[in-house]
């Protein structure tokens, strides 16, 4: 019995190294992922940054909208900076954190960030070359609120 014994735990020990390599591999994928995202995140920033610079240029010097243009480019570029520099895996502790403390409050917030972001993409017409959809075959609604001829 204690040949089974051993090779029960020997099987053991492989599954569990395994799992090990296997999270750590998935891990490894997944800082590159996220390294990546927030580099081309801070990137796109910084070239809002330098469009917003370069409309402070377009206007007259000291005119309002030069100025406006240049504090927007400004806090932009500062935004860039903090995203280039978040540390994704404490504010991912960090949010979990509050999650827990005050969980309605997170999913309210999580609720309102996703009715937002469905809200912009649906303003953003993916295709400007394709005609806005189109109801076909349906009578024309009139005056009295039913379809079709009164």
């Amino acid at each position: 019995m204690t040949n089974t014994s051993d090779l029960e735990q020997q099987a053991r020990s492989q599954a569990a190294d395994l799992g090990r390599k296997a999270k750590a591999a998935v891990a490894g994928k997944l800082r590159e992922a996220t390294d990546a995202a927030q580099s081309q995140a801070a990137q796109e920033v910084e070239d809002t940054a330098d469009a917003a610079d370069a409309a402070a240029s377009a206007f007259s010097p000291g005119s309002m909208q030069a100025k406006a243009a240049s504090m927007v480019a400004g806090h932009l570029e500062d935004a860039a900076h903090r995203v280039r520099t978040l540390d994704i895996e404490q504010t991912v502790e960090d949010v979990s954190a509050f999650a827990r403390r005050n969980p309605l409050l997170f999913l309210s917030a999580a609720a309102f960030a996703g009715f937002a972001a469905t809200r912009f993409l649906k303003t953003h017409d993916p295709d400007p070359e394709m005609p806005s959809r189109t109801v076909r075959n349906r009578a024309p609604v009139h005056e009295g609120g039913g379809h079709g001829v009164s």
